[in-house]
């Protein structure tokens, strides 16, 4: 049995992870237990993978009330291991694991680093570094950004795994955008799937678009909820003041972003922050689809420059508009770029190659 345990109280990427990973491990014949906060979103998104959800605090360090409660449900399960996605709950994880070693319970802590962030270097920090037993880091970069700071973490005990898409992704529902928005075949369809957010560059990403001018036709699709309502209005005003053949419509959240990605054209990833492990970006390369992305982050790991994509600066809005133009305009190239997406998911980055990594680290 494995506990997976994730604090956020939104859905995102990261949660994504969990689910996935849960389902595939269901699928499996292995029994998984999800610990998560108190959340409506948490509670909808995961009421049908076919694990019991325990609610739990999860407020931090130091959080007793969340330790004895946890300590409970692993003397009642007895878990070979558990999964923490988030530092701060591996404090609680780790008190839990000492009061449940007095029933003859020990499981192994295996925790997966979503941020880039330096690690670290207090004494609680230091102490609870000794006790895990794994860390995984989601990119290259994760990690080297975590060890700048000379954290006392062993290294040994460290492994990067990038992130993945199971096929279920793209195979599931999505609304037809050319045939609900009446979109014509020779007019591309750009999609940006994520939080619409001011760090994820979907500001950028529509001054790009009123830098291309009249006369240039596409259609654009923000997939995602929004991080408050005074940004998406502002969004929206933007998209309103595009000239004319430049449609720009908001989906929201759509739970298939696989099978929507595998009808666009381009998929577009501006985001300015740096991105740990880009999702959207691995699952365009699954669907076959050539990305736009910042060079920031994580996403110049799995976009191949040139061959798989483009990469652009981040907050660039000229030389974004400028890679968009040129996949718009030369559709043999962004053919060529979504065929090799696809042949480098397959043999680098599929969903078969990161479970076998993760069952390693939780049956070592």
């Amino acid at each position: 049995m494995i506990f997976q345990i994730f604090a956020s109280a939104t859905w995102g990427g990261g949660e994504q992870f969990v689910a996935d990973l849960s389902r595939r491990l269901l699928a499996d014949g292995r029994k998984v237990v999800l610990v998560a906060r108190r959340s409506r979103a948490i509670a909808e998104h995961t009421a049908d993978i076919g694990a019991p959800l325990c609610r739990l605090p999860l407020k931090g360090i130091p959080d007793w009330v969340s330790a004895l409660q946890l300590a409970r449900l692993l003397v009642r399960y007895r878990p070979e291991t558990v999964h923490v996605h988030h530092f701060k709950d591996a404090f609680t994880v780790l008190y839990a694991r000492g009061l449940a070693r007095l029933f003859g319970v020990r499981p192994r802590i295996v925790l997966t680093r979503h941020l880039v962030r330096p690690g670290k270097g207090g004494w609680l920090h230091r102490w609870m570094y000794r006790r895990l037993d794994r860390v995984a880091f989601v990119s290259e970069l994760a990690r080297r950004e975590f060890f700048s700071s000379g954290p006392a973490l062993d290294r040994s005990r460290t492994v990067v795994i990038p992130n993945s898409s199971p096929a279920a992704r793209t195979e599931g529902e999505a609304p037809d955008l050319r045939a609900v928005y009446g979109i014509a075949s020779d007019v591309p369809v750009l999609v940006f799937c994520g939080r619409l957010a001011p760090e994820k560059g979907c500001d950028v990403l529509l001054r790009a678009c009123a830098r291309m001018g009249e006369g240039r036709r596409f259609a654009l699709f923000f997939a995602g909820a929004a991080a408050d309502e005074e940004y998406l209005a502002a969004l929206r005003a933007q998209s309103v003041a595009l000239p004319d053949g430049m449609r720009v419509e908001f989906l929201g959240f759509v739970r298939q972003v696989g099978a929507l990605l595998a009808q666009a054209d381009i998929c577009v990833q501006p985001s300015v922050v740096a991105e740990a492990g880009s999702l959207t970006v691995i699952e365009a390369m699954q669907a076959g689809c050539a990305a736009v992305a910042s060079d920031n982050g994580s996403q110049p790991e799995y976009v191949e420059a040139g061959r798989t994509g483009l990469l652009v600066p981040p907050g660039d809005e000229a030389a974004l508009a400028e890679a968009l133009t040129r996949l718009m305009d030369d559709a043999s190239l962004r053919r060529a770029m979504g065929e090799a997406a696809r042949r480098r998911f397959d043999e680098e980055f599929s969903y078969e190659r990161f479970y076998a990594k993760y069952l390693a680290l939780y049956d070592e």
